[in-house]
């Protein structure tokens, strides 16, 4: 018996041990805080980033222990830490009278907020044992969820259109199938692709973002028109993404998802002109991923967490649009300068030290973006890039100022920003066509700059050069 007692007193304290703790923002200690910043990983952005299907679970639950209608004014800010099983390990709450201020400060009636959060404490344990969080599944991590008690007024009903259809349940009841070219089912909490959409065959534009779908099997012969597939903010996986091969498909949105590669679905969009897969953790990227992709156009791997840009990248011919922003590039692959179509070279907010040498073989390219890198020099050869009309260096390490610069006669805005010039860049003056000049946040512009550099300022004024400092 007493076997018995120990075995099920410690199956009940483990089990306790399990449930979610919920505590109220103003109760948490330093220590706490520090422990939760150091085990759990806070995503950036996380209001904006938070899931549909997460944000009305958390709505429901509100509305079951709440009289909203009571405090329409309030909204909750729910920080979930999350282990690595998806499920709710903390939950930090706080009431707030309306958005918090940009400074992090909050407007509110302190006292019916701090009563109102006590008591949604008190009753939200049970609404948050199965809870599971599948897109976090495998990292410890923290997403905050807010609810807000506003009552919103009824939305102007939209102008229907025949070639549009919003929703399921309209995608459902629209008997005239062959005027649709637009469905829109984002945020439609769907687990999987319904069947429905097979009903409209001259479909060109199919979203299906911000919704739970954890594969997609998509047969392109149904719909042979399809243009347009936004399967951005779901829970696909390299290997659960299955396209027919078409001759239709020209962009294909794979955006915040679970995505490590390329997925093998691309290629077999023959006519693929846009392919964007920001916001994933592509880790498994290798030379072979860039494989019969030359027709691609525009390639996004915005804060894809990238360390090394494989050197396969060079594959893709066809590219004219290169977005590698907030990764963690140190270097570029020489190869980068086989893109002989590229119009746009945007690698800014990476730890990059240097441009591409050969960086003159990009002909093409009118505009670059290496703002927040480490750059210190520009590549000689720059000086043949005679298409450049934007380039923006700013945030960067220089200290004297590339003479390079001076080359382009078609440059209309140059940005300097923020880099290290103890000095007004005489050379400036020699640039003899622009139109807007950035030089904000350079040492040289103290609190006398005007003055200082007066004659400078206003012989660059007076080639009609809009400057910023």
């Amino acid at each position: 018996m007493k076997i018995f007692l120990t075995t099920f007193l410690l199956a009940v304290s483990l089990g306790l041990l399990a449930q979610p703790v919920v505590l109220l923002q103003k109760d948490v200690t330093k220590e706490l805080a520090q422990k939760l910043n150091r085990e759990y990983q806070n995503n950036e952005g996380p209001v904006n980033q938070t899931p549909h299907s997460v944000r009305t679970v958390f709505e429901n639950i509100y509305e079951k222990i709440v009289r909203t209608d009571r405090y329409k004014e309030y909204m909750a800010w729910n920080t979930l830490y999350l282990n690595a099983e998806g499920k709710i390990d903390y939950l930090v709450l706080s009431v707030t009278r309306g958005f918090r201020t940009a400074d992090g400060k909050k407007q509110e009636d302190a006292s019916v907020a701090d009563s109102l959060a006590a008591a949604v404490s008190a009753q939200l344990t049970p609404y948050l044992t199965d809870f599971v969080s599948r897109r976090t599944i495998g990292t410890k991590t923290a997403i905050t969820v807010f609810v807000s008690f506003y009552i919103r007024p009824p939305a102007e009903p939209q102008v229907k259109k025949d070639s549009v259809v919003h929703g399921l349940a309209d995608a459902i009841a629209t008997k005239d199938t062959l005027k649709v070219k637009t469905l829109a089912l984002g945020q439609n909490l769907l687990t999987s692709i319904p069947e429905v959409i097979y009903r409209f065959p001259n479909l060109e534009e199919l979203f299906l973002g911000d919704n739970d779908l954890e594969t997609v099997n998509l047969d392109m012969a149904r719909l042979p028109k399809l243009r347009h597939l936004d399967l951005s903010r779901n829970i696909l996986r390299d290997n659960s993404i299955a396209i027919s091969k078409n001759k239709s498909l020209a962009l294909l949105n794979l955006q915040m998802n679970l995505v490590t590669d390329i997925p093998r679905a691309a290629r077999n969009c023959k006519k693929l002109e846009t392919l964007w897969l920001g916001n994933n953790l592509m880790t498994g990227l290798t030379n072979a991923s860039f494989r019969r992709l030359r027709q691609v156009k525009d390639l996004n791997f915005y804060k894809a967490e990238l360390i090394a840009l494989p050197k396969g990248i060079g594959k893709m011919r066809g590219l004219e649009v290169l977005d590698l922003y907030y990764n963690k590039l140190e270097t570029l692959p020489k190869s980068v300068t086989n893109l002989k179509r590229l119009t746009h070279f945007a690698v800014s907010h990476n730890q990059l030290t240097a441009l591409p040498k050969r960086m003159d073989k990009l002909k093409s390219v009118h505009t670059i973006y290496a703002h927040h890198n480490h750059l210190s020099k520009l590549p000689e050869r720059i000086t043949r890039m005679k298409k450049l009309r934007i380039v923006d260096l700013g945030y960067n390490w220089l200290t004297t100022f590339p003479s390079q610069l001076t080359a382009f006669t078609s440059l209309q805005e140059l940005d300097l920003s923020a880099n290290n010039f103890p000095e007004f860049p005489i050379q400036l003056l020699q640039i003899r066509k622009l139109d807007k000049l950035h030089l904000r946040g350079n040492p040289f512009l103290g609190q006398d700059a005007e003055r200082k550099y007066s004659d400078q300022l206003s012989q660059l004024k007076s080639k009609n050069i809009e400057v910023f400092y």
